[in-house]
């Protein structure tokens, strides 16, 4: 019984591994030269994603060949490990977030950079500065190619509709639950005032942005802190008791998905990252008829939860890479120009003024009226509060995400307890750390 399920489990990765194999090890003529990837398909659909490519093509004679992952992004990340972990050779990885990447580097899936950059002449410090995450032994294996910093989009025609005035910062939790109110009362129902998905950050968030770490001092599981349980109780009383955005029941039944915003027009607000805006100005991908605002988020009002959330966005070089002078050539030429086509924000400390301005110029314009520079400007950079990261980072973070979503869930569904959900969740991240 135990050789079929180890012969099963070396079909799977074989099956899935191959998948990539096409991009990964396809014969090139020897006088073409060329660089893989994979992304997941949302990306490799879209108009920016297929513009960069034929850019960095156009400007160095380097085709790029891109695998993509159908499905959930978590889909395209137990993908890219599983053909990671069987020897794949596709040349550059991108990872969206500190949890993956640290996952992955501290797997040793990447090639280290500092030696590639030195023997071209890049001073890193100097592009990306404090943005370069640094290993103990002074190693770094990933460029930054954008930071998403997260905001509340709100529905104008949503609110206009509901004749609530558009929210303001600063403001507390308290306020967005009130603005919700008024939002879904107005309605009678039609509309929500809220949304956020039955995922992390938001099962978290305003623990984090207290500060709380996800670890004690002994580097044991930290969920047991008592804001943690709070954080985790009040998502629910958003629709359970509240009744402001859908239930865990509602969003599981309806299928939601982590696009699910941009692609109706009755929820009023929503907690999410810049990189939202990409998809709200996409009237090929997402067509709408309503126009959204942008506004930084709210706190619990005290000084030290008046903190925001940020992400970063890594470009890796795969060890066994195919092409590693060519992997060079894209990382380096994706992590300071994939702004510009994705409308994002770079994580560079050597922007001239005009590029600084053209970040939020490019979004604004795409936005077809819905919001300006200064919007952008005053709900991302000038907002007067702190970041913290919004991944679950660590030796076990993936693992310590899952497990968090897995009985947080059930609890959300009435299946559990909060407490035993909280005993649990860090009688599993403790089994986990144990066994690193």
């Amino acid at each position: 019984m135990k050789k079929r399920h180890v012969l099963v489990f070396v079909l799977v990765i074989g099956l899935l591994s191959s998948l990539f194999a096409g991009g990964a090890q396809e014969k090139v003529a020897t006088e073409e030269k060329v660089v893989t990837t994979a992304t997941r398909s949302t990306y490799a659909n879209e108009k920016w994603y297929t513009d960069m490519n034929i850019a960095f093509t156009e400007e160095t004679g380097i085709k790029v060949q891109v695998e993509s992952t159908p499905g959930t992004g978590d889909d395209h990340v137990t993908k890219v490990n599983i053909d990671l972990l069987a020897g794949g050779t596709i040349d550059v990885i991108e990872t969206l977030g500190p949890r993956d990447y640290s996952a992955r580097r501290d797997a040793g899936f990447f090639a280290p950079l500092n030696k590639l950059l030195k023997e071209k002449g890049v001073d890193e410090t100097s592009i990306w500065g404090k943005y370069i995450e640094y290993s103990n032994d002074g190693s770094f294996y990933a460029l930054p190619y954008k930071q998403e910093i997260y905001c509340v989009l709100y529905n104008k025609n949503v609110f206009d509709e509901a004749g609530v005035t558009y929210p303001k910062a600063p403001w507390t939790w308290d306020d967005y639950v009130r603005i919700a109110q008024q939002v879904t009362t107005a309605s009678n129902g039609k509309n929500y005032g809220s949304f956020m998905n039955l995922d992390t950050p938001w099962l978290y968030m305003i623990a984090s942005q207290q500060g709380i770490p996800f670890y004690k001092e002994d580097g044991s599981c930290n969920f047991d802190h008592p804001e943690f349980a709070k954080a985790l109780e009040w998502y629910k009383s958003l629709g359970n008791d509240l009744k402001i955005q859908m239930t865990a029941k509602e969003i599981r039944a309806a299928g939601v998905e982590w696009n699910y915003y941009a692609t109706v027009d009755n929820l009023g607000m929503f907690f999410q990252g810049n990189w939202f805006t990409r998809l709200l100005n996409s009237q090929v991908d997402y067509p709408k008829d309503w126009k959204y605002g942008i506004v930084a988020p709210p706190t619990s009002g005290t000084e030290i939860s008046n903190n925001n959330l940020n992400s970063m966005g890594y470009i890796s070089i795969n060890k066994n890479a195919s092409h590693k002078k060519e992997a060079l050539e894209y990382a380096l030429w994706r992590s300071t120009n994939q702004w510009k086509f994705e409308g994002g924000i770079p994580a560079l400390v050597n922007l001239s003024a005009a590029e600084q301005a053209q970040i939020f110029e490019s979004t604004a314009k795409a936005s077809d009226g819905s919001i300006t520079t200064d919007d952008l400007y005053n709900a991302l950079i000038d907002n007067g509060m702190g970041v913290i990261p919004s991944d679950i980072v660590g030796l076990v973070g993936a693992e310590y995400n899952n497990i968090l979503k897995e009985e947080a869930e059930l609890y959300l569904l009435n299946q559990q307890t909060l407490d035993i959900t909280v005993k649990k969740v860090c009688d599993r991240v403790n089994e986990a750390l144990k066994n690193v």
